[in-house]
């Protein structure tokens, strides 16, 4: 006998046990006397927080200090130069047209 019909027989043995042991384990869900486990409810909404409002302030002043960091390519963190195509310059928005 192989490992591989050993395992595949104990596997059929195990499903076929393993209904009976779950019914035996289940109260009579007709009796209404039968003792049931407790409900333990835990809420997903438990450890919710709020989130906070900024504080306001001056837009003109929040526009300098953006640019002042290095503007949208700073915070996105992203590459600002794309391989150019036969020598020639990128293109601003990255060669998409947006009109």
């Amino acid at each position: 006998m192989t490992l591989h019909s050993l395992a595949g027989r104990l596997l059929g043995i195990a499903a076929l046990a393993l209904p009976g042991i779950l019914m035996a384990a289940q109260p009579d869900p007709l009796d209404a006397n039968a003792a049931v486990p407790a409900q333990d409810y835990r809420s997903p909404l438990q450890d919710y927080r709020a989130q906070a409002d900024e504080p306001l302030q001056d837009w003109r002043a929040a526009n300098d200090l953006v640019g002042r960091i290095g503007g949208w390519r700073t915070y996105s963190m992203e590459g600002w130069e794309q391989p150019s195509e036969q020598g020639a310059e990128p293109v601003e928005g990255g060669g998409h047209d947006h009109h």
